[in-house]
């Protein structure tokens, strides 16, 4: 309900979830105590993503895969306003240490050759998530697993170093006069 409507009342959500909006304020005083708790669960998620990816020792690929494959599933379980989330000191700390965790990785594997040495600087770390998201939202129809698939080959094909031709290269048209 709150990635729909981030103004959604204690009323209104407890309604959804179909209890008394009592039993919600027993659990959270107030509704910024709710969103403090759903921020903090993402967050813990994308840890726990980070974590099980084994960004610093997995093969890259695999890794990334993993990683792509665990976001998407984040994503679409906890859909709720980043820049809101963000308002919180230890949550953006907490965020901060994620995204500085996925650029090293994305570091590795540039220098282990998967992705291409001749993009602009700090390209491919804001890039990753934008697919992650479409991917996410607009591919719901796909598992996580699918949709990864589809990130991944759009990730390392776009920015990643690329396929081997299969064709001889066109010769040009020259006409003489």
């Amino acid at each position: 309900m709150l990635a729909a409507d981030p103004g959604a009342s204690i009323a209104s959500i407890a309604a959804e979830a179909g209890v008394d909006r009592r039993t919600v304020y027993r659990r959270f005083a107030c509704r910024e105590d709710l969103l403090a708790a759903i921020y903090e669960s993402r967050v813990t998620a994308i840890e726990k993503a980070i974590r099980e990816a084994r960004l610093r020792e997995a093969p890259v690929a695999v890794a990334l895969h993993r990683y792509v494959e665990s976001i998407i599933a984040v994503n679409r379980t906890w859909p709720v306003d980043l820049a809101r989330m963000l308002a919180d000191d230890e949550i953006r700390r907490r965020r901060d240490a994620c995204i500085a965790e996925v650029d090293l990785f994305l570091e590795r594997a540039t220098a282990e050759g998967l992705l291409r040495r001749d993009q602009p600087e700090r390209w491919a770390g804001p890039l990753l998530p934008e697919l992650v998201h479409l991917a996410a939202h607009q591919q719901t129809h796909l598992s996580p697993a699918q949709a990864a698939d589809v990130v991944v080959d759009m990730f390392l094909y776009g920015v990643g170093v690329p396929r081997q031709r299969t064709q001889e290269p066109m010769e040009e048209n020259i006409s003489g006069p």
